[in-house]
């Protein structure tokens, strides 16, 4: 009888070590807890990216007639004003000659000999300048005025000489004036010299279509300076670099919940956007514009909104 008792006891004591150990054994259930740090994301956008070189450029117009004078006398009446647009063979002075003018109270001129002579236009144009008024002596072959010809209208663009393999003769280009307005042009021809302070070459830019502007006006022609026609790119706060800016990564999401580190190469860089040389990624990847500084190789985060449409 002691004997069972003693085996009972020996039993409910082992029981109980195994059920303590089991407990202890027993692996404890803790909720695992992470923060999400709100973000912005984008798609890749697909399309044709270009960059630009912008050159300053003067207008002028490159023929200018000069009127001159083809008798020595007095002007005697001046038809036309400084600015104005005139037309071939337009009556612009009248001159009367000295003799005419010394014969004026003169008795005995009976044929009544006037003297005056007309000055026409040679060529259409605008007035630029003009040398003499009302009553000015003017000897033969003095400069009365000057004619600029409308057709002879370009820009004087200045190209650094290590940049003159990026200009093509007959290429189209843009010319941006002060105003911000932009109009076509093209770049027609090279002139033969050096501008020496400065050691720049000078083009001749025409305009693509018909445009009155005044000469001495500075402006900038835009000239493309790579082009890459089906490329991928992100905006440029989707761009990550180091302190030396030798390598560059983005954050890709892998899902709704969650972004991690990818290394890129970059392309050319246009606007608000940056190509993506390589890797090449999908247009349904998004990709973090806002949130990802300073961030580790993975991340847990929440999605505010998504910007772009990746066209």
């Amino acid at each position: 009888m002691d004997r069972l008792i003693k085996k009972g006891l020996i039993a409910g004591i082992i029981g109980l070590i195994v059920i303590t150990g089991c407990k202890q054994a027993a692996p404890i259930s803790e909720k695992t807890s992470h923060s999400t740090i709100p973000v912005t994301v984008s798609p890749v956008r697909t399309g044709q990216m270009v960059t630009y070189i912008e050159l300053n450029a003067t207008s002028a117009f490159l023929f200018k007639a000069a009127i001159k004078a083809p008798v020595t006398g007095f002007i005697d009446n001046l038809l036309v004003n400084q600015g104005e647009v005139v037309e071939k063979n337009q009556l612009l002075f009248k001159i009367k000659t000295k003799e005419a003018t010394a014969l004026m109270g003169d008795s005995l001129n009976n044929l009544k000999f006037s003297g005056v002579v007309d000055v026409k236009a040679a060529t259409a144009g605008v007035i630029t300048s003009i040398e003499h008024s009302d009553g000015d002596y003017v000897a033969e072959s003095d400069q009365l005025c000057q004619i600029a010809v409308q057709g002879s209208f370009a820009f004087i663009l200045d190209v650094p000489f290590e940049l003159s393999g990026k200009v093509k003769l007959n290429a189209p280009c843009d010319i941006v004036l002060p105003d911000s307005q932009v109009i076509k042009g093209i770049i027609k021809s090279r002139l033969p010299s050096m501008v020496g302070n400065s050691q720049t070459e000078r083009y001749i830019v025409r305009l693509a279509g018909p445009k009155s502007l005044p000469e001495n006006l500075s402006g900038k022609i835009r000239i493309v300076n790579e082009s890459v026609k089906k490329a991928a790119s992100l905006p440029k706060s989707s761009i990550l670099t180091n302190e030396t800016m030798q390598s560059f990564w983005v954050m890709k999401l892998i899902n709704d919940s969650m972004a991690v580190k990818v290394p890129v190469s970059i392309g050319i860089s246009a606007e608000e956007y940056v190509q993506i040389a390589r890797p090449e990624f999908k247009t349904s990847d998004l990709f973090l514009t806002s949130g990802n500084y300073g961030l580790g190789d993975t991340v847990y985060i929440k999605v505010l909104k998504t910007i772009g449409n990746g066209q």
